[in-house]
């Protein structure tokens, strides 16, 4: 894919850049005092499953690694809220649940790939994590007593607060729009890092990068923990704001959730799977609220035309929408210094 549009997010911002982001940080700020309820939701999911898709990015895009277990994390996060805040909807026990998932993120994470990277190759090890979060879903689905099974576990407060910090879906907006700010620095100071850098190695030329010296499964380990540790941070953070707990989480569904949004914005970009999100629930929520004025079986399940989407971008624009904006972008450049040097000879 992607080493140019890879560089193109690897250069240092410069001033005009830093002003743009300064101006839609603020625009981000103004707007959701203009929205309804419905709409600071669906925004609220839209930064929250950004995080998840870069968290899948940090495999799938810088290390080519292909996770399809990554459910498991995202949907413990999703549940570790459910469960810390029906003891006490506040501020302190969303700091226990932060800290227990990002314990058992670790943990899970170097169990998997200690699992995992054991299989050699990128199908069998696809097989291996898929297997691994059908075992973690039934699991769950049979201890009906912590899950709620099938059923569910929803959050005893229906009302969307966690106190102090926020009582009305308005600060839920901002709370998780700070999330987004902050995991999208820690993520990209990771993958800018040497590590991140080994991990990209590691993804053009495995085989290489060992040569060089390079300890290839520890690093791929560091990135599955990175990786499990931002999905179930991105889960925990979601509980808030859906007020519900169930095994769809962690389904295979929504590991192919992640895959999409990293696919839809672009692969290996990060901020990508900020646009991939909003594509994703904007055209889920779309097709649902059409589905209900016209009463249209099929619209029931948007991920029919989602999915036919995605496949026009794969032909038309394979880097996905971030990507295919930067490699457009680097095509101009090339033109325009082509041309300034056939006027100089």
């Amino acid at each position: 894919m992607g080493s140019n549009v890879l560089l193109s997010f690897d250069r240092k911002p410069d001033l005009p850049k830093l002003i743009a982001l300064a101006a839609l940080i603020t625009v981000f700020l103004v707007i959701p005092q203009f929205m309804r309820n419905t709409q600071l939701i669906m925004m609220s999911r839209i930064f929250i499953l950004a995080v998840y898709g870069m968290s899948y990015d940090i495999l799938r895009g810088y290390t080519g690694f292909i996770n399809l277990g990554q459910a498991i994390f995202f949907g413990s996060g999703v549940y570790m809220g459910v469960i810390f805040l029906n003891m006490q909807n506040d501020l302190w026990f969303f700091m226990m649940a932060a800290a227990s998932i990002f314990a058992a993120s670790v943990v899970g994470g170097y169990i998997m790939s200690k699992i995992v990277l054991r299989t050699g190759g990128v199908v069998a090890a696809a097989m291996v994590t898929l297997a691994l979060g059908e075992i973690v879903r039934n699991i769950a689905e049979r201890w009906r007593t912590v899950t709620g099974g099938q059923d569910g576990l929803p959050l005893r407060f229906s009302r969307v607060a966690l106190e102090p910090l926020f009582t009305t879906r308005l600060g839920a907006y901002y709370f998780a729009f700070i999330f987004l700010i902050v995991m999208t620095f820690v993520l990209r100071a990771f993958v800018l890092s040497p590590t991140g850098r080994v991990l990209q190695a590691i993804r053009e030329n495995e085989q290489r990068a060992r040569f060089l010296g390079y300890d290839t499964q520890k690093y791929k380990t560091i990135a599955l923990i990175v990786s499990s540790v931002a999905a179930g941070l991105s889960g925990l953070v979601f509980a808030v704001i859906v007020r519900f707990a169930n095994t769809d989480y962690l389904s295979i569904t929504y590991t192919l959730n992640a895959l999409l949004i990293t696919l839809v914005g672009g692969t290996g970009t990060l901020y990508g799977s900020i646009l991939g999100s909003a594509f994703v629930t904007w055209i889920q929520n779309f097709l649902l609220d059409l589905n209900r004025s016209l009463g249209w079986d099929i619209l029931r399940y948007p991920m029919l035309f989602v999915g036919s989407l995605y496949i026009l971008l794969v032909i038309f624009m394979p880097a996905g929408l971030l990507g295919g904006f930067f490699q457009l972008k680097n095509w101009w450049e090339r033109k325009r210094l082509s041309r300034g040097t056939d006027s100089t000879r």
